[in-house]
Protein backbone atom coordinates (compact mmCIF):
# COMPACT_ATOMS: atom_id res chain seq x y z
CA UNK A 1 0.00 0.00 0.00
CA UNK A 2 1.11 3.66 -1.11
CA UNK A 3 1.45 5.80 2.05
CA UNK A 4 1.63 9.55 2.21
CA UNK A 5 2.98 11.30 5.11
CA UNK A 6 2.89 15.08 6.54
CA UNK A 7 4.54 16.68 9.45
CA UNK A 8 3.85 19.78 11.41
CA UNK A 9 5.42 21.49 14.34
CA UNK A 10 4.54 23.83 16.74
CA UNK A 11 6.47 25.43 19.21
CA UNK A 12 4.93 27.60 22.05
CA UNK A 13 6.45 30.08 23.92
CA UNK A 14 5.38 30.02 27.58
CA UNK A 15 6.16 33.47 28.37
CA UNK A 16 4.96 35.37 24.86
CA UNK A 17 2.56 32.86 23.58
CA UNK A 18 4.21 33.24 20.03
CA UNK A 19 3.73 29.98 18.03
CA UNK A 20 6.53 28.72 15.61
CA UNK A 21 4.97 26.54 12.99
CA UNK A 22 7.41 24.23 10.81
CA UNK A 23 5.49 22.12 8.00
CA UNK A 24 7.21 19.12 5.48
CA UNK A 25 6.11 16.48 3.59
CA UNK A 26 7.89 13.08 4.58
CA UNK A 27 9.43 10.15 2.79
CA UNK A 28 8.38 6.63 3.25
CA UNK A 29 11.05 3.80 3.73
CA UNK A 30 11.17 0.47 2.49
CA UNK A 31 11.66 -0.98 5.90
CA UNK A 32 7.42 -1.89 6.69
CA UNK A 33 7.32 -3.19 3.39
CA UNK A 34 10.41 -5.51 3.85
CA UNK A 35 8.95 -6.45 7.30
CA UNK A 36 5.90 -7.75 5.65
CA UNK A 37 7.96 -9.02 2.27
CA UNK A 38 11.20 -10.86 3.63
CA UNK A 39 12.28 -13.85 4.90
CA UNK A 40 10.96 -15.52 1.69
CA UNK A 41 7.33 -14.09 1.83
CA UNK A 42 6.94 -16.53 5.32
CA UNK A 43 4.92 -13.30 7.49
CA UNK A 44 2.10 -15.18 9.27
CA UNK A 45 -0.58 -12.15 8.09
CA UNK A 46 -3.19 -13.79 9.72
CA UNK A 47 -1.12 -13.89 12.95
CA UNK A 48 -0.29 -10.54 12.66
CA UNK A 49 -4.13 -9.62 12.36
CA UNK A 50 -5.14 -11.67 15.30
CA UNK A 51 -1.96 -10.32 17.63
CA UNK A 52 -3.86 -6.91 16.36
CA UNK A 53 -6.77 -7.21 18.54
CA UNK A 54 -5.57 -9.51 21.55
CA UNK A 55 -3.92 -9.28 25.17
CA UNK A 56 -2.21 -6.07 26.26
CA UNK A 57 -4.85 -3.42 26.56
CA UNK A 58 -1.98 -0.80 25.11
CA UNK A 59 -1.43 -2.27 22.44
CA UNK A 60 -2.19 -0.75 18.85
CA UNK A 61 -5.61 -2.05 17.67
CA UNK A 62 -4.53 -0.96 14.03
CA UNK A 63 -2.32 -2.41 11.33
CA UNK A 64 -0.70 1.21 10.70
CA UNK A 65 -0.19 2.10 14.60
CA UNK A 66 1.30 -1.44 14.97
CA UNK A 67 4.20 -0.19 12.91
CA UNK A 68 3.78 3.20 12.55
CA UNK A 69 2.76 4.44 15.75
CA UNK A 70 6.32 5.76 17.44
CA UNK A 71 7.73 9.13 17.31
CA UNK A 72 11.46 9.63 16.72
CA UNK A 73 13.18 13.27 16.82
CA UNK A 74 16.77 13.40 15.39
CA UNK A 75 19.12 16.03 16.42
CA UNK A 76 20.43 15.88 12.62
CA UNK A 77 19.38 15.66 9.15
CA UNK A 78 19.14 11.66 7.68
CA UNK A 79 18.22 12.20 4.28
CA UNK A 80 16.22 11.12 1.14
CA UNK A 81 16.91 7.70 1.01
CA UNK A 82 14.07 5.19 0.83
CA UNK A 83 16.53 2.29 1.61
CA UNK A 84 17.70 3.91 4.81
CA UNK A 85 16.07 1.91 7.76
CA UNK A 86 18.37 3.07 10.68
CA UNK A 87 19.31 6.64 12.25
CA UNK A 88 23.23 6.54 12.06
CA UNK A 89 25.20 6.43 15.48
CA UNK A 90 26.22 9.79 14.61
CA UNK A 91 22.60 11.33 14.97
CA UNK A 92 20.94 11.49 18.54
CA UNK A 93 17.97 11.36 19.95
CA UNK A 94 16.44 14.26 21.10
CA UNK A 95 12.67 13.19 21.40
CA UNK A 96 10.44 10.13 21.57
CA UNK A 97 6.72 9.63 21.94
CA UNK A 98 4.32 6.68 21.93
CA UNK A 99 0.52 5.96 20.26
CA UNK A 100 -1.75 6.11 22.79
CA UNK A 101 0.78 6.34 25.74
CA UNK A 102 1.24 9.21 27.99
CA UNK A 103 4.40 9.28 29.50
CA UNK A 104 4.47 9.03 33.17
CA UNK A 105 8.18 8.36 33.94
CA UNK A 106 11.10 10.19 34.80
CA UNK A 107 12.44 10.11 30.99
CA UNK A 108 12.33 13.63 29.72
CA UNK A 109 13.38 12.40 26.32
CA UNK A 110 10.19 11.12 26.00
CA UNK A 111 6.74 12.60 25.07
CA UNK A 112 3.01 11.96 25.16
CA UNK A 113 0.41 11.14 23.10
CA UNK A 114 -2.60 13.61 23.17
CA UNK A 115 -5.28 10.75 23.42
CA UNK A 116 -8.22 13.17 22.46
CA UNK A 117 -6.82 14.55 19.38
CA UNK A 118 -5.20 11.40 18.05
CA UNK A 119 -7.54 9.59 14.98
CA UNK A 120 -8.31 6.92 12.99
CA UNK A 121 -9.96 7.46 9.83
CA UNK A 122 -10.52 4.20 8.21
CA UNK A 123 -13.03 5.16 5.79
CA UNK A 124 -10.55 8.17 4.69
CA UNK A 125 -7.85 5.91 4.75
CA UNK A 126 -6.07 8.78 7.09
CA UNK A 127 -4.32 8.22 10.28
CA UNK A 128 -3.31 11.44 12.26
CA UNK A 129 -0.91 11.04 15.70
CA UNK A 130 -0.75 13.99 17.93
CA UNK A 131 2.07 13.98 20.44
CA UNK A 132 2.82 16.87 23.09
CA UNK A 133 6.13 17.25 24.70
CA UNK A 134 6.37 19.75 28.02
CA UNK A 135 8.50 22.09 28.79
CA UNK A 136 10.77 19.80 29.95
CA UNK A 137 10.38 17.13 27.70
CA UNK A 138 12.46 16.62 24.08
CA UNK A 139 14.26 19.81 24.58
CA UNK A 140 17.58 20.07 22.03
CA UNK A 141 17.87 20.92 18.17
CA UNK A 142 15.63 18.84 16.26
CA UNK A 143 16.18 18.51 12.02
CA UNK A 144 14.53 15.13 11.63
CA UNK A 145 11.37 13.88 12.31
CA UNK A 146 10.17 10.35 11.73
CA UNK A 147 7.60 7.13 12.63
CA UNK A 148 9.10 4.12 14.01
CA UNK A 149 7.22 0.68 15.71
CA UNK A 150 5.87 1.87 18.80
CA UNK A 151 8.49 0.40 21.09
CA UNK A 152 11.07 2.02 19.03
CA UNK A 153 10.64 5.01 20.84
CA UNK A 154 11.64 3.28 24.01
CA UNK A 155 15.24 3.66 22.58
CA UNK A 156 15.98 7.40 23.74
CA UNK A 157 19.86 7.50 24.16
CA UNK A 158 20.20 9.08 28.03
CA UNK A 159 22.50 8.76 31.12
CA UNK A 160 20.91 6.64 33.50
CA UNK A 161 17.47 5.84 32.29
CA UNK A 162 14.62 5.10 34.07
CA UNK A 163 13.81 1.33 34.34
CA UNK A 164 11.12 -0.13 32.22
CA UNK A 165 7.42 -0.06 33.72
CA UNK A 166 5.25 -3.33 33.22
CA UNK A 167 3.19 -1.46 30.35
CA UNK A 168 6.23 -2.41 28.44
CA UNK A 169 6.55 -6.21 28.52
CA UNK A 170 7.14 -7.55 25.31
CA UNK A 171 9.63 -4.60 23.41
CA UNK A 172 10.71 -7.49 20.93
CA UNK A 173 7.46 -8.33 19.41
CA UNK A 174 5.76 -10.00 16.79
CA UNK A 175 8.27 -12.87 17.10
CA UNK A 176 5.54 -15.53 16.68
CA UNK A 177 4.33 -13.29 13.61
CA UNK A 178 6.92 -12.61 11.42
CA UNK A 179 7.68 -16.41 10.12
CA UNK A 180 10.98 -18.03 10.56
CA UNK A 181 10.32 -19.50 14.04
CA UNK A 182 11.64 -22.75 14.95
CA UNK A 183 13.36 -23.29 11.21
CA UNK A 184 16.41 -23.76 12.22
CA UNK A 185 16.55 -25.36 15.92
CA UNK A 186 18.00 -28.39 14.42
CA UNK A 187 21.27 -27.24 14.05
CA UNK A 188 21.28 -25.51 17.36
CA UNK A 189 23.52 -26.78 20.48
CA UNK A 190 22.47 -26.21 23.94
CA UNK A 191 24.85 -23.63 24.32
CA UNK A 192 27.23 -20.78 22.47
CA UNK A 193 30.47 -22.40 22.42
CA UNK A 194 31.81 -22.19 18.73
CA UNK A 195 33.63 -26.33 20.61
CA UNK A 196 30.08 -27.89 20.85
CA UNK A 197 28.53 -30.39 18.73
CA UNK A 198 26.76 -27.70 16.06
CA UNK A 199 28.59 -24.92 16.79
CA UNK A 200 27.40 -21.40 16.92
CA UNK A 201 24.58 -19.91 13.88
CA UNK A 202 26.44 -16.87 12.13
CA UNK A 203 23.18 -15.57 9.63
CA UNK A 204 20.56 -16.59 7.62
CA UNK A 205 20.93 -15.80 3.80
CA UNK A 206 16.95 -16.08 2.09
CA UNK A 207 18.60 -15.69 -1.24
CA UNK A 208 20.30 -18.70 -1.18
CA UNK A 209 17.93 -20.18 1.16
CA UNK A 210 20.59 -21.32 3.65
CA UNK A 211 22.45 -20.46 6.86
CA UNK A 212 25.89 -20.68 8.15
CA UNK A 213 26.59 -22.10 11.31
CA UNK A 214 30.49 -22.25 12.67
CA UNK A 215 32.20 -24.70 14.38
CA UNK A 216 35.98 -25.12 15.98
CA UNK A 217 37.58 -28.55 15.53
CA UNK A 218 40.56 -28.11 18.25
CA UNK A 219 41.84 -32.11 17.20
CA UNK A 220 41.99 -31.21 14.15
CA UNK A 221 42.59 -27.69 13.70
CA UNK A 222 40.02 -26.54 11.61
CA UNK A 223 37.24 -24.32 10.95
CA UNK A 224 33.85 -25.79 9.70
CA UNK A 225 31.57 -23.36 7.88
CA UNK A 226 28.40 -25.78 8.15
CA UNK A 227 25.46 -25.01 5.58
CA UNK A 228 22.48 -25.55 6.02
CA UNK A 229 19.23 -25.37 3.98
CA UNK A 230 16.31 -22.85 5.00
CA UNK A 231 13.68 -24.46 3.57
CA UNK A 232 12.08 -21.14 2.39
CA UNK A 233 12.29 -22.68 -1.36
CA UNK A 234 13.00 -26.12 -1.18
CA UNK A 235 12.32 -28.95 0.97
CA UNK A 236 13.57 -32.55 0.58
CA UNK A 237 10.99 -34.71 2.36
CA UNK A 238 13.72 -37.63 2.28
CA UNK A 239 15.96 -36.15 4.44
CA UNK A 240 16.24 -36.58 8.34
CA UNK A 241 18.69 -36.79 11.35
CA UNK A 242 19.29 -39.80 13.63
CA UNK A 243 16.70 -38.42 16.06
CA UNK A 244 13.83 -38.62 13.09
CA UNK A 245 14.32 -34.81 12.49
CA UNK A 246 14.96 -32.81 9.59
CA UNK A 247 18.58 -33.16 8.41
CA UNK A 248 19.13 -29.64 7.18
CA UNK A 249 22.89 -30.11 6.52
CA UNK A 250 23.77 -29.41 3.02
CA UNK A 251 27.51 -28.71 3.06
CA UNK A 252 30.47 -28.02 5.02
CA UNK A 253 33.25 -26.33 3.82
CA UNK A 254 36.79 -26.53 6.05
CA UNK A 255 39.10 -23.74 7.00
CA UNK A 256 42.56 -24.66 8.13
CA UNK A 257 42.80 -22.74 11.84
CA UNK A 258 46.09 -25.07 13.03
CA UNK A 259 48.19 -23.26 14.92
CA UNK A 260 45.75 -20.02 15.54
CA UNK A 261 44.32 -21.02 18.50
CA UNK A 262 45.72 -20.29 22.00
CA UNK A 263 43.84 -22.85 23.93
CA UNK A 264 43.07 -26.19 23.14
CA UNK A 265 42.73 -28.81 26.00
CA UNK A 266 38.84 -29.06 27.25
CA UNK A 267 37.82 -25.65 27.90
CA UNK A 268 38.71 -24.33 24.52
CA UNK A 269 35.65 -23.39 23.59
CA UNK A 270 35.59 -20.68 26.25
CA UNK A 271 38.70 -19.28 24.92
CA UNK A 272 37.45 -18.73 20.94
CA UNK A 273 34.48 -16.78 19.31
CA UNK A 274 33.10 -17.00 15.87
CA UNK A 275 31.16 -13.60 14.67
CA UNK A 276 29.84 -11.99 12.17
CA UNK A 277 30.12 -8.54 10.94
CA UNK A 278 26.81 -7.79 8.23
CA UNK A 279 27.78 -5.14 7.63
CA UNK A 280 31.62 -5.45 6.72
CA UNK A 281 30.50 -8.62 5.46
CA UNK A 282 32.70 -10.49 7.14
CA UNK A 283 33.36 -13.53 9.48
CA UNK A 284 35.53 -13.29 12.86
CA UNK A 285 37.42 -16.00 14.89
CA UNK A 286 38.96 -14.52 18.07
CA UNK A 287 40.93 -16.30 20.07
CA UNK A 288 42.36 -16.02 23.59
CA UNK A 289 44.88 -17.30 25.80
CA UNK A 290 43.27 -19.93 28.75
CA UNK A 291 42.77 -18.60 32.04
CA UNK A 292 40.61 -16.18 34.24
CA UNK A 293 42.53 -12.83 32.88
CA UNK A 294 44.55 -11.70 30.17
CA UNK A 295 47.37 -10.00 31.84
CA UNK A 296 49.31 -6.74 30.57
CA UNK A 297 51.35 -7.60 27.93
CA UNK A 298 49.27 -10.42 27.01
CA UNK A 299 47.77 -10.67 23.81
CA UNK A 300 44.39 -11.90 21.56
CA UNK A 301 44.28 -13.01 18.21
CA UNK A 302 41.89 -11.79 15.53
CA UNK A 303 41.27 -13.84 12.13
CA UNK A 304 39.09 -12.00 9.69
CA UNK A 305 37.40 -13.96 6.73
CA UNK A 306 35.93 -12.53 3.88
CA UNK A 307 32.69 -13.88 3.93
CA UNK A 308 32.65 -14.67 -0.14
CA UNK A 309 35.90 -15.70 -0.72
CA UNK A 310 37.42 -16.64 2.49
CA UNK A 311 39.70 -14.87 2.28
CA UNK A 312 41.71 -14.27 5.84
CA UNK A 313 43.60 -11.30 7.22
CA UNK A 314 45.84 -11.89 10.81
CA UNK A 315 45.57 -9.55 13.86
CA UNK A 316 47.63 -9.44 16.97
CA UNK A 317 45.48 -6.95 19.53
CA UNK A 318 48.31 -6.45 22.77
CA UNK A 319 46.84 -5.65 25.84
CA UNK A 320 47.99 -2.06 26.52
CA UNK A 321 45.28 -1.00 28.36
CA UNK A 322 47.57 -1.26 31.93
CA UNK A 323 45.47 -4.00 33.76
CA UNK A 324 43.84 -7.47 32.78
CA UNK A 325 41.50 -8.25 30.48
CA UNK A 326 38.93 -10.90 30.79
CA UNK A 327 39.67 -14.25 29.16
CA UNK A 328 36.78 -15.89 28.04
CA UNK A 329 35.38 -14.47 25.13
CA UNK A 330 32.00 -17.59 24.45
CA UNK A 331 29.86 -18.37 27.01
CA UNK A 332 27.17 -20.93 27.36
CA UNK A 333 23.65 -20.04 26.98
CA UNK A 334 24.44 -15.96 26.48
CA UNK A 335 26.58 -13.80 24.29
CA UNK A 336 29.24 -11.80 25.98
CA UNK A 337 30.39 -8.08 24.78
CA UNK A 338 33.81 -9.21 25.68
CA UNK A 339 35.43 -10.59 22.29
CA UNK A 340 33.31 -9.19 19.91
CA UNK A 341 34.41 -7.64 16.42
CA UNK A 342 32.16 -5.00 14.87
CA UNK A 343 32.73 -2.19 13.15
CA UNK A 344 36.40 -3.29 12.84
CA UNK A 345 37.05 -3.03 15.92
CA UNK A 346 37.78 -5.53 18.62
CA UNK A 347 35.60 -4.94 22.10
CA UNK A 348 37.52 -6.74 25.80
CA UNK A 349 36.09 -5.77 29.33
CA UNK A 350 38.52 -5.60 32.35
CA UNK A 351 37.21 -7.84 34.98
CA UNK A 352 35.04 -6.93 37.94
CA UNK A 353 34.61 -3.43 36.55
CA UNK A 354 33.24 -4.32 32.96
CA UNK A 355 35.35 -1.18 31.87
CA UNK A 356 35.14 -1.73 27.71
CA UNK A 357 37.98 -1.42 26.02
CA UNK A 358 38.05 -1.03 21.93
CA UNK A 359 40.98 -1.71 19.78
CA UNK A 360 40.84 -0.67 16.04
CA UNK A 361 41.73 -3.42 14.42
CA UNK A 362 43.40 -1.15 11.99
CA UNK A 363 45.64 0.00 14.29
CA UNK A 364 45.43 -2.62 17.66
CA UNK A 365 47.95 -0.67 19.44
CA UNK A 366 45.28 2.26 19.87
CA UNK A 367 43.56 1.59 22.58
CA UNK A 368 40.43 3.48 23.08
CA UNK A 369 38.25 3.44 26.72
CA UNK A 370 34.73 3.59 26.39
CA UNK A 371 33.07 6.38 28.47
CA UNK A 372 30.96 3.79 30.72
CA UNK A 373 29.31 6.94 32.57
CA UNK A 374 28.73 4.58 35.47
CA UNK A 375 26.94 1.57 34.00
CA UNK A 376 27.85 -1.57 31.79
CA UNK A 377 27.17 -3.60 29.14
CA UNK A 378 28.25 -7.36 30.12
CA UNK A 379 26.20 -9.44 27.43
CA UNK A 380 25.53 -8.11 23.52
CA UNK A 381 21.80 -8.68 22.58
CA UNK A 382 22.25 -6.88 19.35
CA UNK A 383 24.53 -4.91 16.94
CA UNK A 384 23.91 -2.56 13.91
CA UNK A 385 24.27 0.50 12.53
CA UNK A 386 27.12 1.65 14.57
CA UNK A 387 25.36 0.40 17.79
CA UNK A 388 25.91 -2.53 20.74
CA UNK A 389 22.68 -3.20 22.33
CA UNK A 390 21.92 -5.33 25.36
CA UNK A 391 18.31 -5.81 26.50
CA UNK A 392 18.79 -6.19 30.31
CA UNK A 393 15.26 -7.10 32.24
CA UNK A 394 14.65 -3.57 32.98
CA UNK A 395 16.33 -1.42 31.02
CA UNK A 396 18.27 -1.43 27.77
CA UNK A 397 22.07 -0.62 27.58
CA UNK A 398 23.49 0.93 24.14
CA UNK A 399 26.79 1.58 23.32
CA UNK A 400 27.30 4.68 20.57
CA UNK A 401 30.53 4.22 18.64
CA UNK A 402 30.53 7.02 16.72
CA UNK A 403 30.59 8.50 20.50
CA UNK A 404 32.37 6.24 22.36
CA UNK A 405 29.77 6.47 25.04
CA UNK A 406 27.42 3.82 27.07
CA UNK A 407 23.68 5.11 27.38
CA UNK A 408 20.77 3.83 28.52
CA UNK A 409 17.05 3.67 27.19
CA UNK A 410 14.47 1.92 28.33
CA UNK A 411 13.90 -0.82 25.51
CA UNK A 412 14.08 -3.59 28.07
CA UNK A 413 14.50 -6.92 27.52
CA UNK A 414 12.04 -10.34 28.17
CA UNK A 415 14.98 -13.10 29.11
CA UNK A 416 14.36 -14.34 32.41
CA UNK A 417 17.01 -15.93 34.50
CA UNK A 418 16.60 -19.60 33.15
CA UNK A 419 16.99 -18.22 29.35
CA UNK A 420 20.19 -16.56 29.20
CA UNK A 421 20.26 -13.09 27.12
CA UNK A 422 18.92 -13.83 23.73
CA UNK A 423 21.15 -12.54 21.08
CA UNK A 424 20.52 -11.22 17.47
CA UNK A 425 21.72 -13.06 14.25
CA UNK A 426 21.45 -11.06 11.14
CA UNK A 427 19.37 -11.95 7.98
CA UNK A 428 21.42 -10.88 4.77
CA UNK A 429 19.62 -8.08 3.05
CA UNK A 430 16.96 -7.75 5.84
CA UNK A 431 18.31 -5.87 8.54
CA UNK A 432 15.21 -4.71 9.95
CA UNK A 433 14.15 -8.61 11.07
CA UNK A 434 17.04 -10.29 12.38
CA UNK A 435 16.48 -13.77 13.72
CA UNK A 436 16.58 -13.72 17.58
CA UNK A 437 18.76 -16.66 19.33
CA UNK A 438 17.77 -17.64 22.57
CA UNK A 439 17.84 -20.36 25.27
CA UNK A 440 14.65 -22.35 26.19
CA UNK A 441 13.97 -26.15 26.94
CA UNK A 442 17.30 -27.18 27.32
CA UNK A 443 17.94 -25.92 23.70
CA UNK A 444 18.78 -22.94 21.41
CA UNK A 445 15.77 -21.97 19.54
CA UNK A 446 14.98 -18.99 16.80
CA UNK A 447 12.39 -16.35 16.29
CA UNK A 448 12.37 -14.14 13.55
CA UNK A 449 11.83 -10.14 15.52
CA UNK A 450 11.53 -6.41 14.90
CA UNK A 451 14.79 -4.35 15.13
CA UNK A 452 11.81 -1.83 16.93
CA UNK A 453 13.20 1.39 16.32
CA UNK A 454 13.86 1.37 11.95
CA UNK A 455 12.99 4.21 10.51
CA UNK A 456 9.23 3.83 9.09
CA UNK A 457 9.75 7.50 7.47
CA UNK A 458 12.11 9.83 7.00
CA UNK A 459 10.99 13.70 7.21
CA UNK A 460 14.06 16.23 7.33
CA UNK A 461 12.89 19.24 8.24
CA UNK A 462 13.35 22.64 5.76
CA UNK A 463 15.14 24.01 8.88
CA UNK A 464 16.69 23.00 12.41
CA UNK A 465 14.05 23.47 14.81
CA UNK A 466 15.35 24.01 18.88
CA UNK A 467 13.23 23.01 21.57
CA UNK A 468 14.20 24.94 24.64
CA UNK A 469 12.80 24.90 28.26
CA UNK A 470 10.92 28.27 27.58
CA UNK A 471 8.57 26.04 25.29
CA UNK A 472 5.74 23.71 24.49
CA UNK A 473 5.87 21.57 21.84
CA UNK A 474 3.26 19.79 19.52
CA UNK A 475 4.37 17.12 16.57
CA UNK A 476 1.20 16.74 14.32
CA UNK A 477 2.01 13.56 12.22
CA UNK A 478 -0.53 12.07 9.48
CA UNK A 479 -0.76 9.19 7.20
CA UNK A 480 -3.20 8.78 4.57
CA UNK A 481 -3.30 6.17 1.86
CA UNK A 482 -1.49 7.05 -1.09
CA UNK A 483 -2.91 7.11 -4.94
Amino acid sequence: MRLHGHTRLELTDIHTGAVEVVEKDNIITNAVGEIFNGYGGSLNKAMLLWRGQQDDPNAPKDLVTMFYGGLLLYDSPLGADPATRFAPAAAGITGTAIAGLVNATTNTTRGSANLTETKLDPAGGTMTYVYEFATNQGNGVIQSVCLTQPQGAYYSEMIDAPNASPVMAGRLSFGGALGGDQLLTGLLAKDCYPTGERGVLLYADPAADEALAGRVDTARGVLELRRHCLGLRKLDLFRRDTQGGWDSLVATDTVDISGFLQSVSGNAGRYCRLCFDAEADKLYLIAAPEGSTIAAGGSIRVREYDRKTLAARDYTVPNNTGGALRAAVSEAKSTPLNGTVYGGSLYMTAPSTYQIYRFPLADPTDVQAVTMHGDTLQYLSDAHDGRLYCYYRTRGVVLNTEKNELFSCEAAGYDTTTTGFAAMVPVLGEPVTPLRRYYSDSRMRTMRVLRANYLATINDLPKAVEKTADKTMKVIYTLRRGA
